[in-house]
């Protein structure tokens, strides 16, 4: 519903921003019959969980793969959360055959769902290194079934039975390279590998394995799946259950301000003047944007602005969004999700990347939304869209006389690359619409244009992660930015987390002031 100005209003939580995180946590406290408001300032729910349209095209604007879902039959955690809250059955997955191709100069490798299936081959496109990819897969899946367990006894029990987690013990806080490269020696193995760590926003030497290992195990055990409608269809899901649930969703209405007496949430101020009373406040919005304008520099405590300075936005994303006028099987394309790779050091091409010696990708995926919906596009038509990370601060630095030449120059480059598994390409596109890291910064509001949250590396492994709690009595976060980081399964799971923690607080008549020194002190440390 649109947003209604006019008198002041009192909620029991108001969240502010309709990105996956807060619309979990607004579904989850409504369901517990909380009075929820959600400000969203965009004219649809779902943050980069959407869709837009150029000419006869929809395109889909972020989601490649859904991991954690699979189905009634074998449920994982997303299907369970989205079941609780009454998405689940709202919406159509389509389930995609294979985890992904990956095409390298000397190999092509098809990487399937299940455990057995994606090693066999692996095995089969790297005979040499089959025992150490046995070994590597082994080591995977048992360190996910530990910190997963170990997530859920908690770490004082860990502490107490170290031997019961000894692959978590003896992987917690290493890199993917660390646990990977001892283990698998051909270059194009460990590429074939490392190439997924697109999904995670790191490369191999910075990823934490933890979030390798979770992650890749997630989409082996249940498969990755698609949305029928695209991601907006989720996204006008959950705001259908919020209102079902009795929660209200303004739309084109976000925050303007979030007020506080003492230390404590008053109310927000939307966009279109409306005071509303609360006492608790959910952001959905970036840590930075939440307390700089929104909480106000001057009502954020100093030891929090300190643990913001401490850190950066995560990488962003060039994307080229393509309608094609011809069945992507015409271009040799027969896989949802393929990464294409000209050489085997994706290190070296990141921090070029980083560093901004080069804005070209040297290593991209290209997405063929056709393969797994023939509905995706208008008849005899096909959806493409290639994705490499990029990182911001590059891009700012070009004048603005000279955007839209490197936007073209670094557009041709990546269409070369994408030829490479899908020849002719170039001949049949219909629409193209850029999308660079400035271009996520303008619509998101994120810094950097994160598509993940914070910047974070292996030494970032949880233990530093932000926590939902804000820095005054009655604030919290959702998303991507706090609890376990970004994407899709891990910002639906944020917003859970994050309801949890509000109803716990409610319980006791909001956090204490021993809760907020002890934040204090965690968030200290971290620094």
């Amino acid at each position: 519903m649109e947003g209604r100005r006019g008198a002041m209003r009192d909620y029991d939580v108001v969240v502010i921003g309709a990105g996956l995180g807060g619309l979990a946590s607004a579904a989850f406290l409504a369901k517990e019959g909380k009075k929820v408001l959600l400000l969203e300032r965009h004219y649809v729910p779902g943050g980069y969980a959407t869709s837009f349209l150029r000419g006869r095209f929809e395109f889909e604007v972020s989601l490649h793969e859904l991991s954690g879902l699979g189905d009634e039959d074998n449920p994982g955690p997303v299907w369970r959360l989205l079941e609780e809250v009454g998405v689940a059955r709202r919406v159509e997955f389509l389930a995609i055959p294979e985890f992904y191709r990956c095409v390298l100069p000397d190999a092509d490798v098809v990487i399937p769902v299940g455990r057995e299936s994606f090693e066999e081959s692996l095995c089969r496109a790297f005979p040499d290194d089959a025992e150490g990819i046995r070994e590597f897969t082994e080591v995977m899946f048992r360190f996910a079934q530990e910190a997963l367990r170990a997530n859920r006894v908690g770490m004082k029990m860990v502490m107490e039975h170290q031997e019961e987690f000894p692959t978590l013990f003896a992987c917690f806080g290493k890199s993917l390279s660390e646990v990977m490269n001892p283990l698998i020696k051909n270059p194009a193995a460990r590429t074939a590998l490392g190439v997924i760590c697109g999904y995670y926003c790191n490369p191999p030497s910075l990823l934490s394995f933890l979030t390798y290992a979770l992650g890749t195990v997630s989409y082996l055990r249940f498969g990755p799946r698609h949305v029928k409608g695209k991601s907006q269809a989720l996204s006008q899901a959950f705001m259908d259950a919020i209102e079902d649930m009795g929660g209200e969703v303004w739309l084109r209405n976000g925050a303007r301000r979030i007020l506080v007496e003492g230390d404590r949430v008053r109310g927000v101020v939307a966009q279109d003047g409306t005071e509303i009373l609360c006492p608790v406040v959910v952001s959905n919005a970036n840590p930075y944007l939440t307390c700089l304008e929104l909480l106000g520099r001057e009502n954020t405590p100093a030891w929090y602005l300190r643990r913001l300075g401490a850190w950066s936005g995560g990488a962003s994303t060039v994307n080229l969004y393509m309608g094609l006028d011809c069945d992507y099987r015409e271009l040799g394309l027969a896989h949802h999700e393929t990464f294409y790779s000209e050489g085997y050091d994706l290190d070296a091409n990141w921090m070029k990347m980083r560093r901004g010696e080069t804005l070209e990708p040297s290593d991209i995926a290209v997405t063929a939304y056709n393969a797994v919906d023939p509905d995706f596009s208008p008849p005899g038509t096909s959806s493409l869209v290639c994705t490499f990370i990029a990182y911001a601060e590059p891009w700012m630095r070009i004048p603005p006389e000279r955007y839209a030449e490197t936007k073209d120059r670094v557009a041709r480059r990546t269409l070369q690359l994408a030829e490479r598994v899908a020849p002719g390409l170039s001949d049949h596109l219909e629409v193209l619409e850029v999308a660079t890291p400035l271009t996520n910064i303008r619509y998101s509001r994120n810094v950097g244009g994160s598509i993940i949250g914070f910047d974070e590396t292996f030494a970032g492994t949880g233990m530093v992660r932000m926590p939902a709690e804000g820095p005054v009595r009655g604030l919290y976060f959702s998303g991507a930015w706090v609890n376990i980081g970004g994407g899709y399964e891990p910002s639906l799971y944020s917003g859970y987390l994050t309801a949890r923690r509000v109803l716990e607080d409610l319980e006791k008549g909001g956090p204490l002031s021993e809760d907020m020194e002890r934040l204090r002190k965690s968030l200290e440390k971290q620094v």
